[in-house]
């Protein structure tokens, strides 16, 4: 999907030319991490300038939620680096860390007058995920070992330029049935009914603090680095003159480990996401 598409979608939402108050409009994509941290910036944000935050949470995806931006119907949401620097501003595929921050920043701000940074302390790459029944642990080990892989994926997945068409050059998998898309919540009910044996999900995914799968190691180091950062517009920054430094109180406060246990929170034990971000926020210095 190009911006325009992006865009007409948008239009078609009623997201469009939009008027809005002079609060802060938070935006998130379409899954459930995404809707804790946008939960947790608006609440943290509305409580820390005292001024109205409105959400439009659960977008759709990468593309979606950076035409929004770009538009000026959300002021700042949640991104990871490597989704930035390749699927939202089209630039080379770039695997060093340091690098790639620098690409996405300048980029964002050369070309959209957006700033990028705050990074929140968690990487969610993809995590290309097995039972651990397989006993594998490499993806060039998958390769090797099993010429018949039953394979599902999300479908920004399968069409990113990180995504499944690089990946198979990189790690050449034999599959031995069509290539399964669907959406993300439903990648590990597939492996649970054993209707396929491989995942392209995520290392924050809470169904991997199960046990049952193993996360295959990639050992050809394929995947960029992907820091969940945010992006915000400038403007935003200028006309609220202490957003920066409620956003500089969230940088490095969220682990992995605890990302993951806040999707958990949602997926498995059914917690409003707005209620997991209220007890992070009470407990977020912790």
């Amino acid at each position: 999907m190009d911006r325009k598409q992006a865009l007409a979608i948008l239009a078609a939402g009623g997201l469009v030319g939009c008027s809005r108050t002079s609060g802060l409009t938070v935006g998130a994509k379409n899954f459930t991490e995404q809707d804790i941290l946008g939960e947790i910036l608006a609440a943290h944000l509305s409580r820390g300038l005292g001024i109205e935050t409105k959400r439009r949470l659960h977008l759709g995806g990468s593309y979606l939620a950076h035409a929004a931006l770009l538009n000026g119907d959300i002021d700042l949401y949640p991104e990871y680096s490597g989704t930035a620097l390749t699927a939202c501003l089209k630039l080379p595929l770039e695997r060093d860390p340091v690098r790639v921050m620098e690409s996405v920043r300048d980029a964002y701000l050369q070309r959209h007058d957006v700033e990028w940074g705050w990074p929140l302390g968690f990487e969610n790459t993809f995590a290309m995920v097995v039972p651990k029944s397989l006993g594998l642990r490499t993806l060039s080990e998958a390769v090797e070992k099993k010429q018949d892989w039953r394979l599902a994926i999300g479908y920004e997945f399968e069409a990113r330029p990180d995504g499944w068409p690089l990946f198979q050059k990189t790690y050449p998998l034999k599959l031995g049935s069509a290539l399964k898309t669907m959406d993300l919540g439903l990648l590990y009910r597939a492996l649970n009914a054993g209707e396929v044996d491989m995942a392209a999900g995520n290392t924050t995914d809470a169904a991997l603090a199960t046990g049952a799968f193993t996360v295959l190691e990639d050992d050809l180091h394929f995947f960029p680095p992907y820091q969940t950062c945010l992006a915000v517009r400038r403007v935003a920054l200028q006309q609220h003159s202490g957003l920066r430094g409620a956003l500089d109180q969230l940088t490095g406060k969220i682990s992995a480990e605890r990302m993951r246990k806040m999707n958990a929170a949602v997926t498995q034990m059914k917690q409003e996401p707005a209620a997991v971000a209220a007890e992070f926020l009470r407990n977020w210095k912790v």
